[in-house]
């Protein structure tokens, strides 16, 4: 049966890197911004989407800078490590801005730099520590550049989603090398950051394509990187469960899952555009995304962060217990439902 499933998922994931290949279902939006903004209306009207459009921070920049924004190599996950999730009946909503404390850092700004996965990263890293500490409300802010300069998993032009560089070397305070929005050198950083920086225990992907796994990773392990395929409607999306109608593909994006809602069928997730963009620099998008083979693929690289508390000499303020209390209540109004 693994074998099976194994194979099935081998072929999927040849189909999928076929599919990021060929062109979106809708062609290129034309005209001013304004006639777009009114074709992706138009679009959400015809799909019955439930989200809203409009101009944005992204949609006054330059169309051909659009694609500065993105640079997630969606094809590079083959051989990383997976973490399980946990087999638990999941509560109907979390959100790690609002979990018994807030868990998420302020929304960043990558500008006109393809590092959208350092972001990506390095926010989870951010939140991994404030839950495994148990420090909520700061506002830790851990230094991208580090990322995009000395770990070797991009640059500006685009990057990859691996931890080993955070499990192995870690990331210091954003104070050590402000970030540029330039690939810059890993020299220019404050000699010696190595021994206050930030580490994860351990990195893996989580299984795709599977909303249940990827909800259950959020209440497991807190907010989580992944992944989607954007589209130029995108950039227009204020308010709303987003859904893909219309425009064409510009590339990978990485953003953090902080949490999701059965209600409405969504995810939330914190991007990296400034607060300027979106609902205050979030966004929410449908479950179903995660099983658009042919357009956004919501999910297809996700990762995780995991603490390994056994045997280990941790900050006197780490409380190993922390992320199940804060989730503990949620599971007992669920048991009371019953």
């Amino acid at each position: 049966m693994k074998n099976t499933r194994k194979n099935i998922l081998s072929g999927l994931a040849a189909l999928l890197l076929i599919a990021g290949t060929m062109p979106a279902f809708s062609g290129e939006l034309t005209g001013s911004i304004n006639e777009q903004i009114k074709q992706i209306q138009d679009a959400i009207s015809q799909k019955g989407a439930k989200w809203v459009a409009g101009e944005t921070s992204v949609t006054r920049m330059p169309k051909d800078k659009w694609a500065s924004l993105v640079g997630l190599n969606m094809n590079t996950m083959l051989g990383a490590p997976t973490l399980a999730v946990p087999s638990i009946k999941v509560p109907a909503a979390i959100d790690w801005r609002n979990n018994n404390g807030n868990f998420v850092t302020p929304v960043r700004n990558q500008m006109k730099c393809g590092s959208c996965w350092a972001f990506g990263m390095t926010g989870t890293l951010e939140s991994y520590v404030l839950i495994n500490q148990n420090r909520p409300g700061e506002n830790l802010d851990l230094s991208e550049q580090v990322m995009v300069s000395c770990s070797g998993a991009g640059s500006c032009q685009g990057g990859q989603l691996k931890g080993d560089y955070i499990v192995n070397t870690g990331l210091p305070l954003e104070t050590v090398y402000p970030y540029t929005a330039t690939d810059g050198t890993c020299g220019a950083a404050t000699p010696g950051w190595e021994a206050t920086a930030y580490k994860a225990d351990k990195w893996g992907t989580i299984s795709w394509p599977d909303d249940n796994a990827m909800k259950a990773a959020v209440v497991q392990y807190g907010p989580i990187t992944t992944s989607m395929m954007v589209y130029e409607d995108f950039m227009a999306y204020k308010s709303g469960v987003y859904s893909y109608t219309t425009g064409k593909k510009l590339g990978g994006h990485a953003i953090i899952l902080v949490g999701y809602n059965d209600a409405e069928q969504a995810f939330i997730c914190k991007n990296s555009w400034t607060e300027k963009w979106g609902d205050n620099g979030y966004f929410k998008i449908a479950y179903s995304e995660v099983y658009n083979f042919m357009a956004t693929m919501f999910g297809l690289q996700t990762i995780a962060f995991q603490a390994n508390t056994a045997g280990k000499a941790l900050p006197a303020s780490f409380n190993a217990d922390s992320t199940w209390m804060r989730v503990q209540p949620m599971f007992d109004t669920l048991k009371a439902s019953f």
